[in-house]
């Protein structure tokens, strides 16, 4: 049973924006409902215009509020609708997103003293990145006195400081500074990744002791039945792969070298080649990803090449039974060290001849008993977590 009777979720990106933090968002609200909690969600209203649009990432049984969109939002939003504008609303994104600490979405703040809520209505709030400025409105809602006593949780999906996907090192001491005054306020301050949690205890000691971890809940449960393949193994990369941040060559090349086959789908910055036994998609809906991963017989974890960050593919890959090939990079001691625990994962390098000899081992059904859903990601028992830690 929830210890938090009434929840207030703040999450400036509507959860029908296909991204992996919006499906973490789902996940965790799914799960304090499921615990029983009452939950009241305030984010900004979905556009069905967007690129990254999924219907089917909505929640019921969820009050929510809308904050309304000015500045940069809003000549987006105008800019899907209206297609002639589509140069002006990237030269804007891009002008938007180079000179700005926050994502585009921070002038949701500005709504902090226009909306309706009772310091005494709610037992916790919780904001969530990403986008960072989830935490700016609460932060908004204390400065301005809306919120007082109000336990305050945040859940950091990508540290600040650093975030190793932010183009804005420039500014890394304004940056700093800010999180700090994030971190302020809240009563306790969730990452989604073990290594995270020790680089920010180091990085801002002064607010450690409030510091957790807590894992990120699977979307789904889903138990497929257990085919044995020996002769060709069909896997599924479902994710970004920006160059600067993750390496997919030595994938890549490793199954074009052999006879197994690969979809991948995601957005990027290099162009791979599609071969006859290579499928190469953009980024596609969580319905279409579910379609591949249920033909596919090996589910694919890219490590980061650096930083203490953890794709949130890894957690939701541990909602099925099906061979999750977990393909260490980066910081790859400390991964393995954390996740190797669970008997669930088969490591390999991010080498070509290291995940060859991996998929060898597949073939050979030396990792049979790796199968399992690992009931601890569960949205019921992380939740849980979140909402005791």
């Amino acid at each position: 049973m929830c210890n938090f009777v009434k929840i207030l979720y703040v999450v400036s990106r509507p959860l029908e924006i296909n991204t992996s933090s919006s499906i973490r968002n789902r996940a965790t609200i799914q799960g304090l409902l499921d615990n029983g909690c009452d939950v009241d969600l305030i984010t900004t209203a979905a556009d069905p215009n967007h690129n990254s649009y999924d219907s089917n990432l909505a929640l019921d049984r969820v009050n929510t509020t809308y904050l309304e969109l000015s500045g940069v939002q809003s000549v987006l939003r105008t800019g899907r609708r209206l297609k002639f504008l589509g140069k002006i609303r990237n030269l804007v994104y891009k002008i938007a997103t180079k000179f700005e600490l926050y994502d585009n979405l921070k002038g949701v703040a500005n709504q902090a003293e226009h909306v309706n809520i009772d310091d005494t209505s709610y037992d916790l709030v919780i904001s969530s990145s990403d986008p960072k400025s989830s935490h700016l409105f609460v932060y908004k809602l204390f400065e301005i006195g809306v919120l007082k006593n109000t336990k305050w949780k945040q859940i950091w999906g990508d540290p600040f400081y650093s975030d190793i996907t932010s183009t804005k090192k420039w500014n890394k001491g304004k940056i700093k500074k800010e999180e700090r005054k994030l971190l302020n306020y809240a009563s306790s301050v969730i990452y989604v990744s073990p290594l995270t949690l020790e680089s920010q205890k180091s990085i801002f000691p002064e607010y450690s002791d409030k510091m957790k971890f807590v894992p990120i809940p699977y979307n789904a449960r889903v138990e497929y039945p257990v085919v044995n393949e020996t002769e060709k193994l069909s896997l599924l990369y479902s994710g970004d792969y920006m160059s600067s941040v993750r390496d997919i060559r030595p994938l890549y090349d490793a199954i074009c070298d052999s006879n197994d086959a690969i979809t991948i789908c995601g957005g990027s910055d290099i162009n791979l080649k599609p071969l006859s036994n290579v499928k190469i998609y953009p980024r596609i809906s969580v319905d279409e990803v579910k379609k591949l991963e249920e033909n596919a017989d090996v589910l694919i974890h890219l490590s980061n090449k650096s930083g203490s960050q953890i794709p949130g593919k890894i957690y939701q890959f541990s909602g099925t039974n099906k061979y999750v090939l977990f393909i260490l990079d980066g910081d790859s001691q400390k991964l393995s060290d954390f996740f190797s625990k669970y008997n669930r994962f088969i490591f390999c390098e991010n080498n070509k001849e290291s995940i060859s000899r991996a998929l060898s081992q597949i073939k050979k059904d030396n990792y049979k008993n790796t199968r399992f859903i690992i009931e601890d990601f569960s949205p019921k028992e992380v939740s849980k977590t979140l909402i005791n830690s």
